[in-house]
């Protein structure tokens, strides 16, 4: 679903704007379980598509010794990430590229493991994103995302609306899982109940414990952010982000909208 400018800017320009180390639903304790699910080990290849500055794939890196290349269309975000490579002594163990995760510029079966955090529902094209990531995972590997997740029927307008708010596109738990199928992954598992609670929803940020949106960044960040935000987007920019913020938040106390983890692996297609 393409979205639109109605509601600009959204919640991930905003984060994105504020340059403030964000991660995702569920923080480093979701990375942490997105590695265990994927099977990652000592030697194993794995790619993190989306890799924003690169503070996953360092986990990966430490946590699970992988050998972990990183990709984001972001070059600012890819000079980050490599900044902190290097301050982390990493550099022959983490690698990051610019790259567009719709056409991700890898040879067919690269990979042992590859995952997304968060990043599927931003492009226009999240099958697109899905069958790549599939495409470039040796048959039998790992291929693990997590997504917003609508958790209740809604009407197609409300969708939209949230959709457009968010700046991603959350699906149906059932969506998810027949888009990996579809993309050639065998049998998917799942876990959205433990990941949609309001107080893992927005526990994303590896320093902060936080219980609501507005408590993701400290005071001074917040102000720095809105001044970002009328510099760019003008007062009618912040009055919508503020407004976002609002609508979205109530989404999810509401139960609209969660937050679920999905793996499986590529299927070999040289077997029944």
């Amino acid at each position: 679903m393409k979205r639109s400018d109605r509601y600009r800017p959204t919640i991930e320009a905003a984060v994105e704007l504020s340059g403030i180390e964000t991660l995702h639903p569920g923080g480093l304790a979701l990375t942490q379980r997105t590695g265990e699910v994927g099977g990652l080990r000592p030697g194993l290849e794995m790619l993190d598509v989306s890799c924003g500055r690169g503070t996953q794939a360092i986990h990966y890196a430490t946590a699970f010794g992988a050998q972990v290349t990183g990709i984001d269309i972001s070059e600012e975000m890819v000079r980050t990430a490599r900044e902190r490579a290097e301050e982390a002594g990493l550099t022959a163990q983490v690698d990051f590229r610019v790259a567009d995760s719709q056409k991700l510029p890898f040879a067919d079966s690269t990979f042992d493991v590859t995952v997304n955090e968060c990043a599927v529902g931003i492009p226009d094209d999240s099958q697109a994103v899905l069958n790549e990531m599939v495409r470039v995972t040796r048959p039998g590997g790992a291929v693990v995302i997590h997504e917003s997740t609508w958790r209740r029927t809604l009407s197609q307008e409300e969708k939209s609306v949230l959709s457009d708010r968010y700046g991603t596109t959350p699906l149906d738990e059932s969506e998810w899982i027949e888009m990996l199928h579809r993309a050639g992954v065998g049998r998917v598992h799942s876990e959205v109940d433990e990941w949609s609670k309001p107080e893992m929803f927005w526990k994303v940020r590896k320093d902060r414990d936080v219980s609501r949106p507005s408590g993701v960044l400290t005071i001074w960040e917040r102000i720095s952010t809105l001044s970002g935000l009328l510099r760019r987007y003008g007062a009618k920019g912040v009055l919508n982000t503020l407004r976002n913020e609002r609508v979205f938040f109530r989404a999810v106390l509401d139960g609209k909208i969660g937050y679920g983890l999905y793996w499986g692996l590529r299927i070999d297609e040289g077997t029944s």
